[in-house]
């Protein structure tokens, strides 16, 4: 049978059983009825598009780098050597960057309100689903005054589609954070690994939104729900737009310690990760290989079916085994 992108509607009564399902087996699910306002989104976008427009030094007025890595980013992909054919904006919920237009930080602003309020309801659906007691428990990790949101809007040039279809915008790689909302335009490109390493491509619906699975996610879950790795590939089309994403990232605070939830597990289940702190773990991922099994490190015992590929580098911490006091 075909392998297929999971599609759950948010008002159904049974979205957190599906939504369970889908984050086991794929790690991945496109969800409709999400209640998203398009107005705010289709004003984010045309200020983005005409951001992105911009003369090169002009954006690069705005630009990330080491110190400052809010902002502005064009192609290279952290400071490893990972390069794609893409640019970005990228803000947090508490550092927005004043050296863009107005009108851009206010569509910024505006989308992230509207996001993080649907961010936080699959938040809980997802809790709901593991038939948690505290349905707020992934919620409350994501959304205190310390935790680590982010937004970034991405922009892959049309000018790679017609001459380089194929070609990577983005490489292969899992979110690092709890989980990640994406809503794209209608332009194609994203696909997702499956248990057996395929590829599946995903079906442009810039009037849906898809939800990934990341990494501390699946520790937290002990595996139930698995970190899906994504990228996205230059398509050959002859429309005029370019792909443009927007991307939240819903992460704990850098003090957060990551581990099994005690909660989820039975006296007989087996323990599969070691704990880490969340700003370790972060900092570490900035400076691996986007392709990496960032995970790797933290397995006391491997999964079965996962998909590790064998030629990832990993970047090793000095990680305690135990709680911390």
């Amino acid at each position: 049978m075909e392998a297929s992108i999971p599609v759950i509607d948010l008002l159904s009564p049974g979205s957190a059983g599906a939504i369970a399902d889908a984050c086991g087996s794929h790690g991945f699910f496109k969800a409709v009825n999400h209640g998203m306002d398009v107005g705010i989104v289709e004003t984010l976008e045309a200020e983005a598009r005409s951001f992105f427009a911009l003369p090169e030094g002009d954006k690069l007025s705005s630009s990330a780098d080491l110190s400052k890595p809010l902002g502005y980013g064009c192609r290279s992909i952290g400071t490893n050597g990972d390069v794609g054919s893409v640019e970005y904006l990228l803000m947090s919920t508490v550092n927005s960057n004043s050296t863009m237009p107005i009108a851009l930080c206010n569509a910024l602003d505006e989308y992230m309100r509207i996001v993080q309020e649907v961010a936080g309801r699959v938040l809980v659906l997802m809790a709901e689903g593991l038939g948690m007691v505290d349905t707020n428990v992934f919620r409350g990790m994501v959304q205190r005054n310390d935790s680590d949101e982010l937004l970034r809007v991405n922009h892959y040039p049309h000018s790679l589609r017609l001459e380089a279809p194929g070609s990577t915008g983005f490489g292969e790689h899992t979110d690092p954070q709890l989980m990640s909302l994406l809503r794209s335009n209608s332009v194609s490109g994203l696909q997702i690994a499956l248990l057996d390493g395929t590829w599946l491509p995903v079906a442009p619906d810039a009037e849906s939104i898809f939800i990934n699975v990341g990494d501390v996610m699946q520790v937290l879950t002990n595996g139930r729900y698995r970190s899906v790795r994504h990228r996205v590939v230059a398509q050959a089309g002859e429309g005029v737009l370019s792909r443009l994403s927007m991307v939240y990232f819903g992460g704990p605070a850098p003090t957060e310690w990551i581990v099994p939830m005690p909660n989820l597990l039975q006296p007989q289940d087996t323990i599969f990760y070691k704990g880490f702190w969340w700003g370790d773990y972060k900092t570490a991922a900035s400076r691996t290989k986007l392709a990496a099994c960032r995970l790797e490190p933290f397995l006391l015992h491997q999964l079965a079916a996962r998909e590790t590929p064998q030629s990832a580098t990993v970047l090793l911490l000095n990680t305690t085994t135990t709680t911390p006091e």
